[in-house]
């Protein structure tokens, strides 16, 4: 791809993001018909994504939505050992093009350390690094504009969102050592770059790990929330959940799942876990 195109795709995410019917404050509010399917953690895999896309059938259910997380950062590597997950990026850009106000994006950490150019490591080697040699490849003497888009483009991401029956979608949230800094207000309010920095609430909401029973009450009365759905934590199974409140879903590998819920119906605990469903159910 050259860099004009890939910019173009860039921005245009950067639009749909900012211009979603949805938006309200840096969340997103879901509203009370239709259904929600919602992927975990996707880096880079390209079989889950083109399943979540065959099982959504928008084309079909204009009601529909799809919540996409952390796509970056991951897969096979090129020849030159460089991440080649903006690809996937791109192509869920474009489908979100296609379907307008119904395929949504959440913004996870991996998607931040890579705007802040900040090192994550795995297997001994720097996803970041491999995900910046990439996109110099593709955009060439564009790169400059082409990494400014591309910032652009996932801080324009909400950073939550919510349904009209009460549950909460985050790609995670702060834990008990992050709360008594932690800016319930975030949500509504302007994002500022202290907040998206270490120690800021955009960072400790979409960085947290190990919430406890009692973080989770706590955030469920300021939200008005009773469940929540949010990825970030390995899951071998596929999901986990912590205390009776949060459902952790992970599409990241061949166990991987995504939930699909009705958005008219209330649900408890038991009832979501029951409604998260394998990626390899789909032929």
């Amino acid at each position: 791809m050259f860099g004009d195109q890939l910019i173009h795709y860039l921005r245009s995410g950067a639009k749909l993001n900012k211009e979603d019917s949805l938006r309200n404050g840096n969340m997103l509010c879901f509203p009370g018909d239709g259904d929600l399917i919602v992927a975990g953690d996707l880096h880079n895999h390209e079989r889950n994504f083109e399943r979540i896309q065959k099982v959504s059938n928008l084309e079909s259910f204009p009601k529909r939505h799809v919540v996409l997380q952390e796509i970056i950062h991951g897969g096979p590597l090129g020849r030159a050992g460089e991440d080649r997950s903006l690809d996937m990026l791109l192509n869920a850009i474009a489908w979100a093009e296609e379907f307008p106000g119904q395929v949504h994006f959440l913004l996870a950490n991996h998607d931040l350390a890579q705007v802040y150019n900040q090192p994550i490591m795995k297997d001994g080697y720097d996803l970041t690094e491999r995900f910046t040699r990439y996109l110099k490849m593709s955009a060439g003497s564009d790169f400059d504009s082409a990494n400014k888009a591309f910032r652009n483009f996932m801080l324009t991401m909400p950073i939550a969102a919510i349904t009209a029956t009460g549950i909460f979608l985050s790609h995670s949230l702060p834990n008990a050592r992050d709360l008594p800094t932690f800016d319930k207000e975030v949500l509504r309010r302007p994002l500022l770059e202290a907040d998206l920095a270490r120690g800021g609430s955009a960072h400790q909401l979409i960085w947290g790990r190990s919430q406890s029973q009692d973080v989770l009450n706590i955030l469920s009365r300021a939200w008005w929330s009773d469940l929540f759905v949010c990825g970030h934590q390995a899951q071998d199974s596929g999901y986990g959940t912590i205390g009776d409140r949060m459902l952790i879903i992970d599409s990241s590998h061949n166990h991987g799942v995504f939930l699909h819920i009705d958005l008219a119906r209330q649900y408890t605990m038991q009832d979501l876990t029951q409604s998260v469903r394998p990626l390899a159910s789909i032929a």
